[in-house]
């Protein structure tokens, strides 16, 4: 009798180191997403439904879509992609390290909490906004069609916020 408690206690351990193992960075859920929106765990991405909002957790180097000619309002962390199509553009939260692409004909604002570089090409109108400190820059966007707004904000193709 003895000696079957710590052999219970040693299969127990044993149990429990296994089912501990079990769960590894292939069982792992690496995105969330908050709203209507669908996650593909294979290739990282997170899409919207237009007219909706979407909150995405999970690790860096994650690709949030907009999906649909609706606006969307989207929000992830650290090192992301932000891509919006269509014609009604987004609203965007980014983490630090981020991109972002409004290759639609809408209008798009990003907020960026860190360093960020965003493309506004073909007829897309954007606007970037920039925590103090942080380094963030428009790329694809004509210097005639570029103004500095001030306090940490750019415009392309469009006016500055009032």
């Amino acid at each position: 009798m003895r000696d079957a408690l710590p052999r219970a206690a040693a299969a127990l351990c044993l149990a429990l180191c296994l089912a501990l193992a079990g769960c590894g960075d292939d069982d792992v859920e690496i995105l969330e997403c908050e709203g209507s929106c669908s996650c593909d765990q294979d290739t990282r991405t997170c899409s919207c439904q237009g007219g909706s909002e979407c909150v995405v957790e999970g690790e860096e180097d994650i690709t949030l879509v907009c999906e649909g000619n609706a606006r969307c309002e989207l929000s992830c962390g650290d090192g992301c992609r932000v891509e919006c199509p269509g014609t009604a553009g987004c609203d965007a939260e980014m983490g630090d390290d981020s991109t972002a692409i409004c290759n639609g004909t809408g209008d798009c604002s990003y907020t960026c909490h860190g360093d960020c570089q965003v493309e506004c090409p073909g007829a897309s109108r954007c606007l970037l906004l920039c925590d103090d400190g942080a380094t963030c820059a428009f790329e694809d966007c004509p210097a005639a069609m570029l103004t500095d707004c001030g306090d940490n904000t750019q415009a392309c193709r469009t006016d500055c916020p009032d």
